[in-house]
């Protein structure tokens, strides 16, 4: 194992563990994106943010339209596997060259319930602000990943 250049740097990961298939979890965070992300809280144009989108495929833009004004680029998928894995660049309201990575994986345990992991990485392409924007990560992903996104596979999907 290579030790990290930078372990202030390291990924955060997140993990959820629900009792549904892989497929419908995978579809639940990519075609119902704009379901569960709080666009209240966790956006870039806070209370004139109209919806937050992500287009379903290898290539598609996760977007926040905004109301009266351009729409803003969060990212790009990169990876699309459904009912496996999907990742993207992210970039909320940053220069598409600032990206970080985000990855996300769909697996079924011996128990027959999917968990669901999500990394968040190349925390060094943002430069100096890279250790502050990590840390206010950690909390965020915990908040929209593990509540938000959480709750509404445990809530919304039945």
């Amino acid at each position: 194992m290579t030790p990290l250049k930078n372990p202030e740097l390291a990924p955060i990961s997140f993990e959820l563990v629900v009792a549904i298939d892989p497929q419908d979890a995978f579809d639940a965070f990519t075609k119902g994106f704009g379901d569960w992300w709080p666009t209240d809280s966790h956006s870039v144009s806070k209370k004139d943010c109209l919806s937050i989108g992500l287009d379903p495929k290898a290539g598609g833009a996760i977007v926040e339209r905004v109301k009266g004004k351009k729409d803003i680029v969060w990212g790009s998928i990169d990876t699309w596997q459904p009912g496996e894995r999907v990742s993207f660049t992210w970039h909320p309201g940053w220069d598409a060259g600032d990206f970080t990575r985000v990855d996300v994986r769909f697996d079924l345990n011996d128990f027959g319930r999917c968990v669901i992991r999500l990394e968040h990485k190349a925390w060094e392409n943002v430069g100096d602000i890279a250790p502050a924007l990590r840390e206010g990560y950690l909390a965020g992903w915990e908040f929209v990943f593990g509540e938000c996104f959480g709750n509404y596979l445990r809530t919304s999907r039945r």
